[in-house]
């Protein structure tokens, strides 16, 4: 019941802002069972972000999905060479900081770079720390958190319904992605299923000026976490 419940909220999150559903219920989920991440919590999420997708489909920024999913394979290359050659544990507390610090500049009025280029760069730094840190969502919103809130959820998941994907076919060769990975997300489906209804409530609340404050507020919170976690563990 705990954990139906604290994914019902992190999937609301995710329907809400387009991140956050690994930020609200990871923590709980991996203390219930370690087996309930990454897979199962990727593919209740990429659940949501079918719904994002699809809802938000007016909104999305096709040109920078494009740009983004180009971009992907170079960090995804990036990242695993970086690793072989680094302390996983520095590289994620580097990240963080890194978010950390962008979100700051942020808030206090610094536009996030704009242009082609950057667009290409925000899906390579996105398959970068998702590959060292698990922060997929933070890096993102780093370049389209000032954009609204339909372009952000649209774009975020329709990038992520590209990469999550390829991410499961990676856990299923490691032995990370099995049939007993898929029944606990199965079992735990009715939470993610009232995440999306709180979503649907939520949504007309968080938006405008409010939306970007929340989502940079979330998004500087899991790069916090993430550098506790390696700090403290």
């Amino acid at each position: 019941m705990l954990a139906l419940v604290v994914l019902a909220i992190g999937c609301g999150v995710q329907s809400t802002l387009g991140i956050g559903a690994a930020l609200v219920a990871g923590p709980t989920l991996i203390a219930i069972d370690s087996s309930l991440l990454p897979g199962p919590m990727l593919l209740m999420a990429m659940v949501v972000n079918i719904r994002n997708a699809v809802g938000d489909r007016g909104f999305t920024d096709v040109g920078a999905w494009k740009r983004a999913v180009v971009g992907a394979p170079i960090g995804l290359g990036g990242g695993i060479i970086v690793l072989s050659l680094l302390d996983a544990g520095a590289l994620a507390i580097a990240v963080s900081s890194f978010v950390l610090a962008a979100v700051a500049l942020q808030l206090v009025g610094l536009r996030p770079p704009v242009g082609t280029f950057s667009q290409y760069l925000a899906g390579a730094a996105t398959a970068f720390s998702s590959t060292v840190a698990a922060l997929p969502g933070p890096m993102f919103v780093i370049f389209h958190g000032h954009r609204n809130a339909g372009t952000v959820r649209g774009t975020m998941a329709s990038f992520m319904l590209v990469a999550t994907p390829a991410i499961l076919v990676v856990l299923a060769f490691d032995g990370r992605f099995e049939l007993r990975h898929l029944s606990l997300a199965l079992l735990l489906c009715p939470g993610m299923f009232f995440g999306l209804a709180l979503g649907r409530a939520l949504r007309p609340r968080v938006s405008g000026r409010w939306f970007r404050v929340v989502i940079l507020s979330v998004a500087a919170s899991s790069a916090l976490l993430v550098m506790i976690r390696e700090i403290a563990f």
